[in-house]
Protein backbone atom coordinates (compact mmCIF):
# COMPACT_ATOMS: atom_id res chain seq x y z
CA UNK A 1 0.00 0.00 0.00
CA UNK A 2 1.78 3.19 -1.32
CA UNK A 3 0.61 6.77 -0.35
CA UNK A 4 0.01 9.06 -3.33
CA UNK A 5 -0.64 12.72 -4.25
CA UNK A 6 -3.91 13.76 -4.09
CA UNK A 7 -4.61 15.23 -7.89
CA UNK A 8 -5.72 13.07 -10.68
CA UNK A 9 -3.47 13.40 -13.46
CA UNK A 10 -4.53 11.84 -16.80
CA UNK A 11 -2.02 11.66 -19.36
CA UNK A 12 -2.03 10.37 -22.95
CA UNK A 13 1.91 10.14 -23.51
CA UNK A 14 2.73 10.17 -27.31
CA UNK A 15 2.02 12.85 -29.15
CA UNK A 16 2.74 13.32 -32.94
CA UNK A 17 6.11 14.50 -32.74
CA UNK A 18 6.85 11.64 -30.02
CA UNK A 19 5.87 9.30 -32.26
CA UNK A 20 8.30 10.11 -35.11
CA UNK A 21 10.78 10.08 -32.43
CA UNK A 22 10.01 6.84 -30.95
CA UNK A 23 9.71 5.56 -35.13
CA UNK A 24 13.27 6.91 -35.61
CA UNK A 25 14.82 5.14 -32.14
CA UNK A 26 12.86 2.01 -32.85
CA UNK A 27 16.03 0.00 -34.84
CA UNK A 28 18.52 0.45 -31.96
CA UNK A 29 15.81 -0.03 -29.64
CA UNK A 30 14.74 -3.09 -31.05
CA UNK A 31 18.58 -4.69 -30.89
CA UNK A 32 18.71 -3.25 -27.24
CA UNK A 33 15.71 -5.16 -25.77
CA UNK A 34 15.39 -8.45 -28.27
CA UNK A 35 11.84 -7.92 -28.14
CA UNK A 36 9.38 -9.05 -31.35
CA UNK A 37 10.03 -7.76 -34.54
CA UNK A 38 6.63 -7.78 -35.97
CA UNK A 39 5.05 -4.25 -36.77
CA UNK A 40 1.52 -4.08 -35.56
CA UNK A 41 -0.83 -1.54 -34.94
CA UNK A 42 -2.34 -1.67 -31.31
CA UNK A 43 -3.48 0.77 -28.54
CA UNK A 44 -2.40 -0.87 -25.28
CA UNK A 45 -4.11 1.40 -22.49
CA UNK A 46 -2.19 1.58 -19.54
CA UNK A 47 -3.06 2.84 -15.88
CA UNK A 48 -0.32 3.48 -13.49
CA UNK A 49 0.05 5.19 -10.02
CA UNK A 50 3.28 7.01 -10.51
CA UNK A 51 2.25 10.43 -9.99
CA UNK A 52 4.72 12.04 -8.46
CA UNK A 53 6.94 14.00 -10.58
CA UNK A 54 10.40 12.02 -10.57
CA UNK A 55 8.45 8.73 -10.75
CA UNK A 56 6.45 9.90 -13.71
CA UNK A 57 9.18 10.71 -15.35
CA UNK A 58 10.83 7.04 -15.32
CA UNK A 59 7.11 5.61 -16.63
CA UNK A 60 7.47 7.77 -19.49
CA UNK A 61 11.06 6.96 -20.45
CA UNK A 62 10.02 3.49 -20.18
CA UNK A 63 6.97 4.06 -21.96
CA UNK A 64 8.67 5.80 -24.64
CA UNK A 65 11.43 2.93 -25.39
CA UNK A 66 8.74 0.57 -25.36
CA UNK A 67 6.92 2.04 -28.11
CA UNK A 68 10.22 2.53 -30.22
CA UNK A 69 10.78 -1.18 -29.22
CA UNK A 70 7.46 -1.90 -31.35
CA UNK A 71 6.68 -0.26 -33.79
CA UNK A 72 2.98 0.10 -34.79
CA UNK A 73 2.00 0.50 -30.64
CA UNK A 74 0.90 3.17 -28.72
CA UNK A 75 0.65 3.34 -24.88
CA UNK A 76 -2.40 4.87 -23.58
CA UNK A 77 -1.19 6.27 -20.66
CA UNK A 78 -3.45 7.38 -17.35
CA UNK A 79 -1.71 8.00 -14.51
CA UNK A 80 -3.92 8.05 -11.27
CA UNK A 81 -2.89 8.71 -7.53
CA UNK A 82 -3.51 5.34 -5.20
CA UNK A 83 -6.78 6.74 -3.79
CA UNK A 84 -7.56 7.87 -7.16
CA UNK A 85 -6.87 4.42 -8.11
CA UNK A 86 -8.52 2.51 -5.61
CA UNK A 87 -12.15 4.61 -6.12
CA UNK A 88 -12.18 3.79 -10.22
CA UNK A 89 -10.24 1.13 -11.18
CA UNK A 90 -12.75 -2.11 -10.86
CA UNK A 91 -15.13 0.62 -11.36
CA UNK A 92 -13.35 1.26 -15.11
CA UNK A 93 -12.95 -2.46 -15.77
CA UNK A 94 -16.48 -3.56 -15.14
CA UNK A 95 -17.61 -0.93 -17.15
CA UNK A 96 -15.17 -1.86 -20.09
CA UNK A 97 -14.01 1.51 -20.23
CA UNK A 98 -10.60 0.73 -18.48
CA UNK A 99 -6.87 -0.37 -18.82
CA UNK A 100 -5.97 -3.64 -20.21
CA UNK A 101 -2.69 -3.09 -18.37
CA UNK A 102 -3.30 -1.39 -14.74
CA UNK A 103 -1.58 -1.13 -11.30
CA UNK A 104 -3.81 -2.85 -9.13
CA UNK A 105 -2.88 -2.65 -4.95
CA UNK A 106 -2.15 -6.43 -3.46
CA UNK A 107 -4.72 -7.64 -0.89
CA UNK A 108 -8.56 -8.14 -0.29
CA UNK A 109 -9.41 -4.75 -1.05
CA UNK A 110 -8.53 -4.16 -4.76
CA UNK A 111 -6.76 -7.03 -6.41
CA UNK A 112 -8.65 -9.85 -4.28
CA UNK A 113 -12.05 -8.11 -5.24
CA UNK A 114 -11.60 -8.07 -8.76
CA UNK A 115 -9.71 -11.22 -9.17
CA UNK A 116 -13.10 -12.56 -7.03
CA UNK A 117 -15.27 -10.68 -10.08
CA UNK A 118 -13.08 -12.11 -12.91
CA UNK A 119 -11.50 -8.50 -14.10
CA UNK A 120 -7.83 -9.74 -13.81
CA UNK A 121 -6.22 -12.32 -15.72
CA UNK A 122 -3.98 -14.79 -14.38
CA UNK A 123 -0.26 -14.08 -15.54
CA UNK A 124 1.32 -17.74 -14.59
CA UNK A 125 2.03 -18.28 -17.80
CA UNK A 126 3.94 -15.19 -18.39
CA UNK A 127 6.34 -15.73 -15.49
CA UNK A 128 7.01 -19.38 -16.96
CA UNK A 129 7.66 -17.49 -20.52
CA UNK A 130 9.92 -14.43 -18.91
CA UNK A 131 11.12 -16.29 -16.02
CA UNK A 132 9.86 -13.69 -13.63
CA UNK A 133 10.37 -16.01 -11.13
CA UNK A 134 14.05 -15.68 -11.66
CA UNK A 135 13.81 -12.24 -11.15
CA UNK A 136 11.97 -11.89 -7.45
CA UNK A 137 11.98 -14.07 -5.35
CA UNK A 138 8.94 -16.58 -4.39
CA UNK A 139 7.82 -15.21 -1.41
CA UNK A 140 7.32 -11.58 -3.47
CA UNK A 141 5.51 -13.48 -5.84
CA UNK A 142 3.01 -15.10 -3.59
CA UNK A 143 1.37 -11.01 -2.51
CA UNK A 144 0.15 -11.28 -5.99
CA UNK A 145 -1.69 -14.60 -5.36
CA UNK A 146 -4.70 -15.62 -5.24
CA UNK A 147 -7.23 -18.86 -4.91
CA UNK A 148 -10.59 -17.90 -4.54
CA UNK A 149 -10.90 -15.85 -1.42
CA UNK A 150 -7.42 -17.46 -0.14
CA UNK A 151 -4.55 -14.69 0.00
CA UNK A 152 -1.09 -15.97 -0.78
CA UNK A 153 -1.48 -19.24 -2.76
CA UNK A 154 -3.44 -20.25 -6.18
CA UNK A 155 -2.76 -18.35 -8.98
CA UNK A 156 -0.69 -15.33 -9.90
CA UNK A 157 -2.44 -12.04 -10.61
CA UNK A 158 0.54 -9.77 -11.58
CA UNK A 159 4.05 -8.67 -10.21
CA UNK A 160 5.71 -4.97 -9.16
CA UNK A 161 8.57 -3.00 -10.32
CA UNK A 162 9.64 -1.32 -7.30
CA UNK A 163 10.95 -2.57 -4.16
CA UNK A 164 9.03 -0.53 -0.67
CA UNK A 165 10.63 -0.49 2.84
CA UNK A 166 8.85 1.85 5.39
CA UNK A 167 11.46 3.17 7.74
CA UNK A 168 12.87 5.49 9.14
CA UNK A 169 14.14 8.85 7.67
CA UNK A 170 16.57 11.55 9.44
CA UNK A 171 17.71 15.10 9.41
CA UNK A 172 21.44 14.31 9.98
CA UNK A 173 22.02 17.66 9.94
CA UNK A 174 19.38 18.55 12.94
CA UNK A 175 20.36 15.62 14.91
CA UNK A 176 24.05 16.95 14.97
CA UNK A 177 23.00 20.15 15.51
CA UNK A 178 21.14 18.71 18.62
CA UNK A 179 23.80 16.52 19.82
CA UNK A 180 21.72 13.22 18.67
CA UNK A 181 23.77 10.40 17.46
CA UNK A 182 21.70 7.96 15.25
CA UNK A 183 19.48 5.19 17.39
CA UNK A 184 20.47 1.32 17.08
CA UNK A 185 17.54 0.60 19.51
CA UNK A 186 14.02 1.76 19.87
CA UNK A 187 14.67 2.73 23.85
CA UNK A 188 17.32 4.79 22.01
CA UNK A 189 15.03 6.56 19.68
CA UNK A 190 12.21 7.34 22.59
CA UNK A 191 15.60 8.86 24.39
CA UNK A 192 16.20 11.27 20.91
CA UNK A 193 12.75 12.12 21.42
CA UNK A 194 12.36 13.59 24.41
CA UNK A 195 16.00 15.90 23.58
CA UNK A 196 14.87 16.83 20.84
CA UNK A 197 11.50 17.91 22.19
CA UNK A 198 13.45 19.75 24.69
CA UNK A 199 15.78 21.73 22.40
CA UNK A 200 12.13 22.60 20.52
CA UNK A 201 13.10 20.70 17.57
CA UNK A 202 9.55 19.03 15.86
CA UNK A 203 10.94 15.39 16.92
CA UNK A 204 8.66 13.56 13.85
CA UNK A 205 7.06 15.50 10.71
CA UNK A 206 3.41 14.34 10.24
CA UNK A 207 0.67 15.14 8.59
CA UNK A 208 -2.95 13.26 8.90
CA UNK A 209 -4.70 15.31 6.68
CA UNK A 210 -4.88 13.21 3.89
CA UNK A 211 -2.58 10.02 2.59
CA UNK A 212 -1.28 7.28 5.33
CA UNK A 213 1.76 8.77 7.29
CA UNK A 214 0.03 7.68 10.80
CA UNK A 215 -1.47 4.33 9.38
CA UNK A 216 2.58 3.56 8.05
CA UNK A 217 3.70 4.85 11.46
CA UNK A 218 1.66 2.19 13.81
CA UNK A 219 2.73 -0.40 11.53
CA UNK A 220 5.83 0.02 11.64
CA UNK A 221 6.54 0.12 15.47
CA UNK A 222 4.75 -2.46 15.51
CA UNK A 223 6.33 -4.64 13.31
CA UNK A 224 9.56 -3.32 14.55
CA UNK A 225 9.19 -5.44 17.98
CA UNK A 226 8.11 -8.50 16.52
CA UNK A 227 11.06 -10.79 15.63
CA UNK A 228 11.00 -12.62 11.74
CA UNK A 229 11.13 -16.13 13.65
CA UNK A 230 7.89 -15.32 15.31
CA UNK A 231 6.04 -13.50 12.01
CA UNK A 232 3.58 -16.36 11.51
CA UNK A 233 0.43 -14.63 13.71
CA UNK A 234 1.24 -11.56 11.45
CA UNK A 235 1.13 -13.83 8.12
CA UNK A 236 -1.89 -15.46 9.38
CA UNK A 237 -3.54 -11.88 9.29
CA UNK A 238 -2.43 -10.61 6.59
CA UNK A 239 -3.50 -14.03 4.29
CA UNK A 240 -6.77 -14.11 6.01
CA UNK A 241 -6.01 -17.23 7.94
CA UNK A 242 -7.05 -16.12 11.06
CA UNK A 243 -5.94 -14.36 14.47
CA UNK A 244 -6.97 -11.15 15.97
CA UNK A 245 -5.66 -7.55 15.61
CA UNK A 246 -6.26 -7.13 18.96
CA UNK A 247 -3.29 -8.03 20.46
CA UNK A 248 -0.65 -6.03 23.42
CA UNK A 249 1.57 -5.21 20.64
CA UNK A 250 -0.75 -3.54 18.44
CA UNK A 251 -1.94 -1.75 21.68
CA UNK A 252 1.36 -0.61 22.73
CA UNK A 253 1.94 0.38 19.20
CA UNK A 254 -1.45 2.87 19.14
CA UNK A 255 -0.66 4.11 22.76
CA UNK A 256 2.60 5.32 21.31
CA UNK A 257 1.33 7.29 18.89
CA UNK A 258 -1.23 8.81 20.82
CA UNK A 259 1.40 9.89 23.36
CA UNK A 260 3.11 11.12 20.38
CA UNK A 261 0.42 13.20 18.71
CA UNK A 262 -0.47 14.84 22.04
CA UNK A 263 2.68 15.17 23.74
CA UNK A 264 3.59 17.82 21.06
CA UNK A 265 6.24 15.20 19.14
CA UNK A 266 4.73 15.47 15.96
CA UNK A 267 5.20 18.82 13.88
CA UNK A 268 2.58 21.44 14.82
CA UNK A 269 -0.85 21.38 13.24
CA UNK A 270 0.00 17.92 12.08
CA UNK A 271 -3.85 17.66 11.93
CA UNK A 272 -4.49 20.30 8.76
CA UNK A 273 -1.40 19.16 6.60
CA UNK A 274 -1.63 16.43 3.86
CA UNK A 275 0.98 13.40 4.34
CA UNK A 276 2.49 14.63 1.10
CA UNK A 277 2.83 18.46 2.49
CA UNK A 278 4.18 16.89 5.60
CA UNK A 279 7.01 14.96 3.30
CA UNK A 280 7.88 18.98 1.64
CA UNK A 281 8.06 20.17 4.83
CA UNK A 282 10.69 17.68 6.06
CA UNK A 283 12.69 17.74 2.76
CA UNK A 284 12.73 21.84 3.95
CA UNK A 285 14.14 20.44 7.01
CA UNK A 286 11.36 21.15 9.66
CA UNK A 287 11.71 18.18 11.39
CA UNK A 288 13.93 15.19 12.76
CA UNK A 289 12.07 11.85 11.58
CA UNK A 290 9.71 10.76 9.81
CA UNK A 291 8.70 7.40 9.21
CA UNK A 292 7.21 6.52 5.67
CA UNK A 293 8.77 4.47 2.36
CA UNK A 294 11.20 4.53 -0.37
CA UNK A 295 8.53 5.78 -2.51
CA UNK A 296 9.86 9.01 -1.30
CA UNK A 297 13.50 8.66 -2.53
CA UNK A 298 13.24 10.90 -5.56
CA UNK A 299 11.60 13.59 -3.43
CA UNK A 300 14.53 12.82 -0.45
CA UNK A 301 17.28 12.81 -2.53
CA UNK A 302 16.95 16.68 -2.79
CA UNK A 303 17.98 16.93 0.70
CA UNK A 304 21.37 15.99 1.29
CA UNK A 305 21.06 15.59 5.28
CA UNK A 306 18.34 13.08 4.73
CA UNK A 307 19.34 9.54 5.81
CA UNK A 308 17.37 6.28 5.53
CA UNK A 309 17.13 3.55 8.01
CA UNK A 310 15.22 1.05 9.37
CA UNK A 311 13.08 1.57 12.30
CA UNK A 312 15.32 0.55 15.29
CA UNK A 313 14.58 -2.86 17.21
CA UNK A 314 13.81 -2.96 21.07
CA UNK A 315 16.55 -4.76 22.63
CA UNK A 316 16.10 -8.35 22.42
CA UNK A 317 14.58 -8.33 18.66
CA UNK A 318 17.64 -9.28 16.66
CA UNK A 319 15.68 -9.84 12.93
CA UNK A 320 12.46 -7.44 13.17
CA UNK A 321 10.62 -6.85 10.69
CA UNK A 322 10.11 -4.18 8.28
CA UNK A 323 6.15 -3.13 6.79
CA UNK A 324 7.10 -3.14 3.30
CA UNK A 325 7.70 -5.16 0.44
CA UNK A 326 6.45 -4.66 -3.03
CA UNK A 327 4.64 -1.38 -4.80
CA UNK A 328 0.83 -2.11 -6.62
CA UNK A 329 1.47 -5.08 -9.44
CA UNK A 330 1.14 -4.47 -12.93
CA UNK A 331 -1.82 -6.52 -13.85
CA UNK A 332 -3.59 -7.66 -16.81
CA UNK A 333 -7.52 -6.93 -17.33
CA UNK A 334 -10.22 -8.65 -18.49
CA UNK A 335 -10.29 -6.22 -21.09
CA UNK A 336 -7.72 -8.18 -22.65
CA UNK A 337 -10.28 -10.07 -24.78
CA UNK A 338 -7.86 -12.08 -27.72
CA UNK A 339 -4.51 -14.07 -27.29
CA UNK A 340 -2.57 -11.19 -29.09
CA UNK A 341 -3.77 -8.24 -26.90
CA UNK A 342 -3.22 -10.64 -23.69
CA UNK A 343 0.67 -11.39 -25.20
CA UNK A 344 1.09 -7.51 -26.23
CA UNK A 345 0.00 -6.90 -21.76
CA UNK A 346 2.84 -9.42 -21.02
CA UNK A 347 4.77 -8.06 -23.38
CA UNK A 348 4.58 -4.96 -21.63
CA UNK A 349 4.87 -5.94 -18.34
CA UNK A 350 8.01 -8.19 -18.97
CA UNK A 351 9.77 -4.71 -19.96
CA UNK A 352 8.47 -3.11 -17.00
CA UNK A 353 10.26 -5.55 -14.83
CA UNK A 354 13.14 -6.03 -16.91
CA UNK A 355 16.80 -5.31 -15.57
CA UNK A 356 17.14 -2.52 -18.15
CA UNK A 357 13.60 -0.88 -16.48
CA UNK A 358 15.37 -1.87 -13.27
CA UNK A 359 18.43 0.04 -13.85
CA UNK A 360 16.45 3.48 -15.18
CA UNK A 361 14.56 3.01 -11.96
CA UNK A 362 17.57 3.08 -10.26
CA UNK A 363 19.58 6.00 -12.00
CA UNK A 364 16.38 7.86 -10.92
CA UNK A 365 17.40 6.50 -7.20
CA UNK A 366 13.97 4.52 -6.51
CA UNK A 367 14.57 0.95 -5.51
CA UNK A 368 13.58 -1.80 -7.91
CA UNK A 369 11.72 -5.01 -6.97
CA UNK A 370 13.97 -7.07 -9.96
CA UNK A 371 17.96 -7.52 -9.29
CA UNK A 372 20.05 -5.31 -11.47
CA UNK A 373 22.27 -6.77 -13.91
CA UNK A 374 25.57 -7.99 -13.42
CA UNK A 375 27.21 -5.58 -15.20
CA UNK A 376 24.43 -2.40 -14.42
CA UNK A 377 26.63 0.76 -12.95
CA UNK A 378 23.41 2.55 -11.75
CA UNK A 379 24.02 6.03 -10.11
CA UNK A 380 23.42 5.19 -6.41
CA UNK A 381 22.59 8.39 -4.26
CA UNK A 382 23.35 7.53 -0.34
CA UNK A 383 19.69 6.55 0.28
CA UNK A 384 19.55 4.72 -2.72
CA UNK A 385 22.27 2.53 -1.00
CA UNK A 386 20.72 2.43 2.15
CA UNK A 387 17.57 1.19 0.59
CA UNK A 388 19.23 -1.56 -1.68
CA UNK A 389 21.40 -3.12 2.07
CA UNK A 390 18.21 -2.57 3.80
CA UNK A 391 16.48 -4.52 1.06
CA UNK A 392 19.15 -7.44 0.62
CA UNK A 393 18.87 -7.85 5.11
CA UNK A 394 15.11 -8.24 4.94
CA UNK A 395 15.17 -11.04 3.08
CA UNK A 396 18.18 -12.62 4.05
CA UNK A 397 16.02 -12.69 7.11
CA UNK A 398 13.10 -13.60 6.12
CA UNK A 399 11.59 -9.95 7.61
CA UNK A 400 9.53 -8.48 4.97
CA UNK A 401 6.31 -7.49 6.50
CA UNK A 402 3.16 -6.48 5.69
CA UNK A 403 0.28 -3.60 4.75
CA UNK A 404 -1.90 -3.87 7.29
CA UNK A 405 -4.72 -2.49 4.84
CA UNK A 406 -3.94 -6.11 3.07
CA UNK A 407 -6.09 -8.21 5.61
CA UNK A 408 -9.58 -7.15 4.29
CA UNK A 409 -11.33 -4.77 1.55
CA UNK A 410 -12.18 -2.30 3.91
CA UNK A 411 -9.59 -2.70 6.39
CA UNK A 412 -8.01 0.77 4.91
CA UNK A 413 -11.06 2.99 5.22
CA UNK A 414 -11.52 1.55 8.92
CA UNK A 415 -7.43 2.66 9.68
CA UNK A 416 -8.04 5.68 7.61
CA UNK A 417 -11.75 6.55 9.66
CA UNK A 418 -10.19 5.88 13.19
CA UNK A 419 -6.66 7.30 13.34
CA UNK A 420 -7.43 10.71 13.41
CA UNK A 421 -10.05 9.65 16.32
CA UNK A 422 -6.68 7.97 18.00
CA UNK A 423 -4.45 10.82 17.19
CA UNK A 424 -6.52 13.15 18.54
CA UNK A 425 -7.50 11.13 21.67
CA UNK A 426 -11.20 10.82 20.51
CA UNK A 427 -10.61 7.28 21.00
CA UNK A 428 -8.88 5.24 23.24
CA UNK A 429 -6.18 2.94 21.86
CA UNK A 430 -7.83 0.09 23.09
CA UNK A 431 -10.89 1.15 20.79
CA UNK A 432 -8.40 1.70 17.80
CA UNK A 433 -7.56 -1.54 18.17
CA UNK A 434 -10.79 -3.53 18.58
CA UNK A 435 -12.04 -1.17 15.48
CA UNK A 436 -9.10 -2.77 13.35
CA UNK A 437 -10.06 -6.31 14.62
CA UNK A 438 -14.20 -6.23 14.20
CA UNK A 439 -13.38 -5.32 10.62
CA UNK A 440 -11.04 -8.02 10.18
CA UNK A 441 -13.15 -10.56 11.74
CA UNK A 442 -16.59 -9.79 10.06
CA UNK A 443 -14.03 -9.94 6.89
CA UNK A 444 -13.32 -13.78 7.70
CA UNK A 445 -17.24 -14.37 9.04
CA UNK A 446 -17.80 -13.65 5.22
CA UNK A 447 -15.57 -16.22 3.82
CA UNK A 448 -17.03 -18.98 5.69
Amino acid sequence: MEQRRSSVKSINILSASQWKAAVALTGAALVSFSLSAAARADDLAVWDDQTYEGQSAVIEQLNKDFEAAHPGVTIKRTARTFDDMKLTLKLAVSAGNGPVVTKVNQGAGDMGAMVKEGLLLPVDDYIKKYSWDKRQSDSVLARDRWDGPKFGVGKTYGISGLAEIVGLYYNKKILDDAGIALPKTFEELLADLDKLKEKGVAPFMMGSAKQHLALHMIGAIDQAHIDASNRAELDDLIYGRGGSWNTKGNIESAKLVQKWAQGGYFYPGFEGISGDDAVQLFISGQGAFLISGTWYFGDMQHNQDIGFMAIPAPKGITKPLSVGGVDLAWAITSLAKDQKTQDLAGEYIDYMVSEKAAETWANASYLPATSLAADAKPKLTPLLSAGIEMWKTLNANDALGHYPDWSSPTMLKTIDDNTPLLLSGKITPEAFVDAMDKDYQAYLKGQK
